[in-house]
């Protein structure tokens, strides 16, 4: 596992304090990220808000997938990826970016993936997609199921001024998914992918 960079360190401080003053931001459930080993934090998608508050969720770098489009901005691009972003073609399967994901896991990094696919319009959990549980069984890391709150009020969807508005983050116990010689591996996908959805559904109730 790559140690956490210094400067990623220093500007998480001065971060939370900023979040906490403007956002009034709330994280519950932090002793349940991992804070060494490869990981995947699965999180609801509301907002271009979300990565940097799954930011602030544990004292380790996060990295994290974005639309390609971010990218084409030279000075923005430096930024984001800087930050741990790397680029995705949506709508289309990129095995560069599988294996670079499987990777990053293997490596014992943090990874934050969205299930939803794509941000909610109504700030509603949408239905998951079965790449986040079949990763997690694939690298055989923790599946950390997370919820946040707010972002869609603080940049909404379509919306490119930042907004005013308190933001919450859940964060469930850690799941993990057994290989069984007695099933099949797409039977324990859909088994660890129930239980990230249960679990996701539960926090929202909270």
């Amino acid at each position: 596992m790559k140690e956490t960079p210094l400067w990623y360190s220093l500007l998480r401080g001065p971060a939370i304090i900023i979040f906490k003053v403007f956002f009034a931001v709330k994280i519950r459930g932090k002793e349940n990220v991992p804070l060494k080993g490869g990981a995947i934090l699965a999180s609801n998608h509301l907002s271009y808000f979300d990565p940097i508050v799954l930011g602030l969720l544990a004292p380790r770098k996060i990295n994290f997938m974005a639309k390609e489009e971010l990218f084409e901005n030279f000075l923005f691009r430096l930024l984001i990826t800087k930050l741990g972003a790397f680029p995705v073609k949506r709508e289309r399967v990129d095995k560069t970016v599988y294996q670079k994901v499987l990777d990053l896991l293997k490596k014992g990094e943090l990874l934050v993936l969205f299930p939803e696919g794509t941000r909610s319009w109504e700030g509603k959990l949408g239905r998951l997609q079965q790449g986040t549980a079949r990763i997690a069984l694939r690298a055989n890391v923790p599946l950390v199921p997370v919820i946040i709150r707010g972002t869609e009020k603080v940049l909404p969807r379509g919306k490119k001024m930042i907004r005013l508005a308190k933001i919450e983050a859940r964060i469930g116990e850690p799941l993990r998914g057994k290989k069984s010689k007695k099933e099949d591996v797409k039977t324990s996908i859909e088994r660890l992918h129930k239980k990230l959805e249960n679990s996701m559904r539960m926090l929202l109730k909270c």
